[in-house]
């Protein structure tokens, strides 16, 4: 049971270690998800963030960003191509972050990279959830690693 469900992670995540660029989106894609939740769930995280004033700037800025996300999406269901689909799903978890988290400047994703500042606020959900993210984007580091290496192989 839990071997089979290992193997479906694997297929999922890395291809069974054979493509990198797959393990690195979703390391990507998931670390995204672990700075939108510090959002979400410690006060302090706002010190982190360097909000946009409202303007124009900002509404062109949000305008590009849907008209390219738009533009992109319905030109990889023409073309279908895996790469550019995961290049979709990058963008998409960049345009959630900056939505949820309206960080510009992306200080709150590179204060969440410091495995050491979980410490500092506590026990519980919070400190469970992110944990836990953070050993599976280990894990999905050592799969990308093994990518590598197998593709090197190939060469």
């Amino acid at each position: 049971m839990i071997e089979n469900i290992k193997s479906k992670f694997d297929l999922i995540t890395s291809e069974n270690g054979k493509n990198w660029l797959l393990a690195l989106n979703w390391i990507l894609v998931l670390e995204f998800l672990s700075s939108i939740i510090e959002y979400e769930f410690l006060d302090k995280s706002e010190k982190y963030i360097e909000h946009i004033p409202d303007g124009i700037f900002k509404e062109l800025l949000v305008a590009l960003m849907v008209v390219f996300f738009v533009w992109y999406t319905v030109y990889n269901f023409i073309f279908m191509k895996k790469e550019q689909f995961l290049l979709l799903s990058l963008y998409l978890s960049i345009c959630l972050y900056l939505l949820v988290t309206h960080d510009l400047s992306f200080n709150l994703l590179l204060h969440n990279l410091n495995i050491f500042e979980l410490i500092e606020n506590g026990f519980g959900f919070y400190l469970i959830v992110q944990i836990s993210l953070k050993i599976i984007i280990l894990y999905l580091i050592y799969k990308m690693i093994i990518a590598i290496k197998n593709r090197n192989k190939i060469l």
